[in-house]
């Protein structure tokens, strides 16, 4: 708690309103310790539209802190003048732990989301477990709201905290600068002619991450800002970068990073993160390993995208803008060329799979690639799918865009999504597992109505064969609650949908096939039977240095 209190602080936060009441004492207590400015009103009505006029004055937020119950919903009419005159406000409701809610314990109502859509950011804090990683999660969250609350425009910010007794904390042994990070949390606001201090950037060894961004216009210009810096851009499949060939595109990072003394040595220090989180894990086991680094996200909205929780700086920007904007020229590119050289290796290792005999996702998808003609859309879909376009999908100079569901990350509506992407009348392919296939098969039929053209190579290994790669694997029940062995017939869908179905048996024929389905009208579903055993030895054979 007493972490979550200095951070705001750290961030500029310097008026407090409290209502009294018990559940909220340990935050009550913590504020009045740090170095806040105090106002105490009786009643959370009042309270709401006095933090109101005190954030319109100083155009920052104030906090408001009440306990549990109806006092929350006091706030109410402050927080809907908030949102509609766009004032910033923190507001911080103390709430009974999970086990006293739906008990009849009093001062217990549902508080989560009591605000609807009156703020503009909701978060539930969770009750402290491992209390290492609780000091930046519980700093970060507070970042999170402060940042909402102060992207233009302005509005509310709620955090709910469950707290358990006891509610006393011991004021003689508080450390409020426990969890703070040599380089604060900065949020920064990017205007017409925006710029930043790039001397931050001189003679540093950097990293540069585009993640998915289905809008994105600004290749050119962080390719340029790449080269200029001499830093290597980690490009995820689906930020479309790999539409290029530069060297300084990595393409084949996932593999590298599985070696724990290669993450270390790519120590960078600093990153740049544009676009959503990236799909890769070992990417993000890599950034969970430097949370040291100073790391600066950019987008032209406030959305918090880095699940190691160490963003120092949010620069609401457009990222073309923010990219030219670094004018810094570094002539040192020894960093540059060590991942160039991990690059190359892994890059050379995974093309070996041009000889692979076996039927295997990673050699198809390669091939895909060579075969889509250019302007094509190619749609993703999540689990394995994405993961093999991830390493076997390279940069090139292509006109392909591929799309895949990254933000929440489902398996459901793949189907339905590729063929909406197809009514751009280009040529447009989906790859996709057989239960993100079956997830929506009922999307089929408005392909059918609508006359639409779409490929779908099916990538059948007969159920959830990513949970090979997981620790579930090795435990009982594996095959029936995680592999889920179907045996479907997916042929029927020519009878049910009357689309055009093929079965690739080997190599030769899925060439075949592929190019007369691109060529054709309306739906065709291209069925490739996998060993989902076999797939998974492969992968480690191709994607392991």
């Amino acid at each position: 708690m007493a972490a979550l209190v200095d951070e705001l602080h750290e961030l500029g936060v310097r008026e407090v309103v409290i209502s009294p009441g018990s559940r909220s004492t340990p935050l009550s207590l913590l504020f009045c310790e740090h170095d806040f400015k105090i106002f105490m009103n009786i009643d959370e009505r009042s309270a709401g539209f006095f933090a109101l006029g005190i954030a319109k004055e100083y155009e920052r937020p104030v906090v408001l802190v009440c306990t549990s119950g109806s006092a929350v919903a006091n706030y109410f009419p402050a927080i809907a003048e908030a949102k509609y005159s766009r004032v910033p406000l923190i507001v911080l409701t103390a709430d009974r732990p999970h086990e006293l809610r739906y008990v009849g314990s009093p001062q217990a109502i549902d508080q989560n989301k009591i605000f609807n859509s009156y703020t503009k950011y909701y978060e539930e804090l969770a009750l402290p477990e491992d209390k290492e990683n609780m000091y930046p999660y519980v700093r970060a969250v507070m970042q999170k709201a402060y940042g909402s609350a102060m992207s233009k425009g302005y509005g509310v910010s709620h955090i709910n905290i469950p707290i358990r007794e006891p509610l006393i904390p011991d004021l003689n042994n508080v450390d409020f600068t426990i969890g703070r990070e040599e380089n604060k949390f900065e949020h920064l606001e990017g205007e017409a002619n925006f710029s930043i201090d790039d001397s931050i950037f001189k003679n540093k060894n950097g990293l540069i991450i585009c993640g998915g961004d289905a809008y994105s216009n600004y290749h050119e210009e962080v390719l340029a800002l790449g080269e200029r810096l001499k830093a290597p851009i980690v490009a995820d499949p689906i930020s479309n970068l790999r539409n290029y060939s530069k060297e300084i595109i990595m393409d084949s990072y996932d593999g590298f990073l599985k070696n724990d003394v290669i993450k270390k040595e790519l120590k960078p220090q600093y990153i740049i993160h544009f676009g959503q989180v990236p799909v890769s894990k070992r990417l993000q086991q890599f950034l969970s390993i430097h949370k040291d680094v100073l790391y600066i996200q950019v987008d032209e909205t406030f959305e918090y995208r880095n699940p190691s929780l160490s963003t120092k700086k949010y620069i609401v920007s457009s990222p073309r803008l923010f990219a030219k904007s670094i004018r810094i020229e570094n002539g040192n590119r020894a960093y540059l060329d060590k991942w160039l050289n991990y690059q190359n290796q892994m890059r050379r290792q995974l093309d070996g799979v041009i000889d692979e005999m076996n039927l295997f996702e990673g050699k198809l998808i390669q091939m895909i690639q060579n075969m889509l003609p250019m302007e094509s859309r190619l749609v993703v879909s999540n689990s394995m799918s994405i993961r093999h376009v991830d390493y076997f999908f390279q940069s090139l100079d292509q006109k392909i865009k591929v799309f895949c569901n990254r933000g929440a990350n489902g398996i459901d509506g793949i189907v339905s999504t590729a063929l909406g992407v197809s009514t751009s009348n280009k040529p447009t392919v989906l790859a996709t597992g057989d239960l993100s296939f079956y997830h929506d098969l009922s999307g089929l039929l408005i392909g059918k109505t609508h006359n639409l053209n779409l490929v779908i190579v099916l990538l059948n290994n007969d159920g959830g064969g990513i949970f090979r790669h997981l620790p579930q694997s090795k435990e009982r029940h594996f095959d029936y609650l995680f592999l889920t062995q179907h045996g479907m017939n997916f042929e029927g869908t020519k009878t049910l949908y009357g689309l055009t179905y093929y079965e690739a048996k080997d190599y030769n024929s899925f060439e075949n096939i592929f190019n007369e389905a691109i060529s054709l009208e309306g739906v065709k579903l291209i069925e490739v039977k996998i060993d989902s055993q076999l797939s998974k030895e492969l992968h480690d054979k191709y994607t392991t240095l």
